[in-house]
């Protein structure tokens, strides 16, 4: 059994890709169905690089994911570090093809006073049938994943702007979140930036911001 301290966790914005964000990312020609999956693309990546995968697959379509390093990355592919396509059902077969954006820079944001998340809650089907007496569901969907990120205001931090850019963007940018045992959640999600602060009497102004994943997260133990 372990445990996690929040202190001195962080929590940073995409700032730039590789191509430049909404320009056509570099093409991948095909990802195996494997565990780790490996994509087929011309690409200078490292193991360690986070990248937004763009994929036929809706499984893995609009996920940032890490470059895994077994596998190697070689200059025709790459391995996506957590992700397991070998299921043909949930993955087709030739179906994964899309393209990539490295992620080439991220800011961290500072003055966090808290995170929630919400979401993510499995629902079901119910398929009980007339002779049952007792009722049986079936999975089906998980709610959207969503964050809630409460900071104390100032718009003069560096990160703030880094923001607003997601924010007005209305594209998804990507999210990593690094814990105090080194494991790290990387993400895709939309950002809101609510523009007036929480006013309390005798109390530090405080801004929320708003996330809403476009893509299921992924957990890194390091």
């Amino acid at each position: 059994m372990s445990f996690t301290l929040s202190t001195g966790a962080t929590l940073s914005v995409a700032k730039t890709y590789s191509p430049a964000y909404g320009v056509a990312g570099t093409s991948i020609t095909a990802i195996t169905n494997a565990n780790p999956a490996v994509c087929s693309a011309t690409n200078t990546l490292a193991a360690g690089d986070y990248v937004l995968i763009n994929s036929g697959w809706g499984l893995l379509d609009s996920r940032v994911v890490r470059v895994a390093s077994s596998p190697a990355p070689t200059g025709g592919t790459f391995a996506l570090e957590g992700v397991d396509t070998s299921d043909t059902t949930k993955y087709p077969a030739a179906g994964g093809a899309g393209s990539f954006k490295k992620i080439t820079a991220w800011t961290a944001l500072s003055q966090i006073k808290g995170v929630s998340a919400s979401g993510g809650t499995q629902q079901f089907a119910d398929i009980t049938c007339i002779n049952d007496v007792t009722k049986r569901n079936i999975p089906t969907v998980k709610d959207a994943v969503n964050m809630t990120i409460e900071v104390f205001d100032d718009p003069s931090l560096s990160w703030y702007a880094d923001v607003m850019t997601a924010d007005l963007a209305r594209s998804p940018y990507g999210v990593l979140m690094t814990f105090a045992n080194g494991s790290k959640l990387a993400g895709n999600a939309y950002w809101a930036l609510s523009r007036i602060p929480n006013i309390a009497t005798n109390e530090a102004l405080t801004a929320q911001i708003s996330l809403s994943f476009a893509g299921e997260p992924i957990r890194y133990a390091t």
